[in-house]
């Protein structure tokens, strides 16, 4: 449970005296309190500012404290409503539980404990189901990345199955980057290779990019974010929030803002014969995610087993000119 302190209770009583002791009661509980006389200032309060705990008096001035119980709930579950009442059998009492009140307090109100006491355990539960909320929240998220981890292994045996049925380097590399836009539902993607010194990158494939930037691409080895994975050999990963040190080089690479979408830019590299060769980048989601650690990884599988499909289309590519 929070303490006191940070809990708003919202008073609503038409009588001053009961509504007095009531708010002073609560204060001096080390709760934050305000009191209104009636349902209609109640709800300007509660629309104007969270509130916590709501005590009111089942009479009211205007609208009536069933009918404003009913519209709170419906704006505002997680609010716990204490009712006020003169007959705890009366149908009215048993209306307002069943409309979601947590309680009833029977008039009149002049015993600190009763009230506070009930008011607390008000507080207990809206804890409670706060974080049963918190863990069944976090439950799905967990089997939702579990899912897609899933289906993601799944996805790349079905791509490293296709990758190595070519013999084909320039296929090979295709349904690398093909096959990686499409099931991480990225915008754009992209193979750069450096060149056989090493000097810079060309673009080979692309998706989502015009032929004519594709066809005329060139970066240094050392610059852009291809420059960083290439030199580091490690994958990186760009959020909604780009770091200082990366703007730079994103510019570098990307002058014309026609590659790196945000949120949702990762590059791994592609290594072939113990150096690296290369490197993968995908850049946007259709969904506005950032990429995740599971198809990252799903990426950096399939940009290994490329490597291992050129190695052998290679060998292929000597042993037939050998025998012809």
């Amino acid at each position: 449970m929070g303490h006191a302190t940070e809990i708003q209770v919202l008073v609503v009583d038409e009588s001053a005296p009961s509504r007095a002791f009531i708010a002073s009661t609560l204060e001096n509980g080390g709760y934050i309190v305000t009191s209104v006389a009636s349902g209609e200032e109640a709800v300007h309060e509660v629309n104007a500012a969270p509130f916590d705990i709501l005590v009111t008096d089942i009479n009211l001035p205007g609208m009536s404290g069933l009918n404003l119980l009913k519209l709170l709930k419906d704006s505002f579950p997680d609010l716990e409503v204490v009712i006020v009442t003169s007959n705890a059998s009366s149908f009215t009492a048993i209306k307002a539980l069943r409309l979601g009140a947590y309680d009833f307090i029977i008039k009149p109100v002049d015993d600190p404990a009763i009230l506070t006491n009930i008011v607390g355990r008000a507080v207990e539960k809206q804890s409670l189901t706060r974080e049963n909320r918190r863990l069944m929240d976090d439950m799905k998220l967990k089997n939702r990345e579990l899912h897609d981890a899933l289906h993601l292994m799944k996805s790349a045996n079905r791509l490293c199955t296709a990758i190595s049925a070519s013999l084909d380097a320039g296929e090979i590399l295709k349904r690398l980057v093909e096959g990686a836009v499409e099931e991480v539902k990225a915008k754009k993607g992209y193979l750069l290779l450096l060149d056989r010194d090493g000097s810079s990158f060309s673009m080979k494939v692309s998706v989502g990019v015009s032929r004519t930037l594709a066809k005329g691409f060139r970066l240094r080895h050392d610059q852009g974010i291809a420059g960083l994975v290439a030199t580091n050999n490690k994958p990186l990963r760009i959020d909604e929030e780009v770091p200082p040190p990366l703007t730079h080089r994103m510019l570098e690479e990307d002058p014309n803002g026609e590659l790196f979408t945000t949120p949702g830019i990762v590059t791994v590299p592609l290594q072939f014969k113990g150096r690296v060769a290369g490197v993968v980048t995908l850049s946007g989601r259709a969904d506005g995610r950032a990429f995740t650690d599971a198809e990252i990884e799903f990426l950096t599988t399939l940009a290994n087993h490329s490597a291992i499909a050129l190695d052998t289309a290679g060998a292929f590519y000597k042993l037939r000119k050998g025998t012809s």
